[in-house]
């Protein structure tokens, strides 16, 4: 005797759990890169240009530099080491830089969206405690800062603008 078939939902028919009367969920179409830019970045040549010079002044500004960089889980105590991961962040992504500022690899410009994520990652795990434990943390949250500035538009710039 055959075993009995489960019961499903008929060919056609549309299925009552909720949500689905509204159709598939469409994906969003990612968003393409800047050319010349390494991958996922959103700021342009310019906005990168100015953050690197207004961080670069921050950063020389020692116990009156300024920073806008807030980070629920790690507070900025030095703003002058801030400052200069994120100056290291711009010139990196500007390709100006031949090192990556948490790793140190010498990657190929213009950098892949992993490679650019990756960095973000070695921030991370440096202000975790996790990597990298030769490397100020105030540095590494200014690092951490930028990356997350430069690939995702709705993020406050980190250093505020000399202008």
């Amino acid at each position: 005797m055959p075993a009995p078939k489960p019961k499903g939902i008929a060919p056609g028919a549309t299925p009552s759990w909720p949500g689905h009367e509204y159709g598939p969920t469409p994906m969003p179409k990612p968003q393409p890169d800047l050319p010349g830019m390494p991958g996922g970045v959103r700021r342009t040549r310019p906005e990168l240009e100015a953050l690197r010079d207004d961080a670069a002044r921050q950063s020389r500004a020692g116990e009156h530099a300024q920073v806008r960089i807030e980070d629920d889980d790690h507070r900025v105590r030095r703003a002058a080491a801030a400052a200069h991961g994120v100056w290291t962040v711009a010139g990196w992504l500007l390709g100006e830089l031949p090192n990556a500022p948490i790793s140190g690899e010498t990657l190929d410009y213009p950098y892949t969206v992993l490679e650019v994520g990756r960095e973000r990652t070695h921030a991370r795990d440096c202000l975790e405690g996790n990597d990298w434990p030769d490397l100020d943390r105030d540095y590494a949250v200014g690092v951490k800062a930028a990356v997350a500035w430069a690939i995702w538009e709705w993020k406050d710039r980190p250093v505020p603008s000399a202008d």
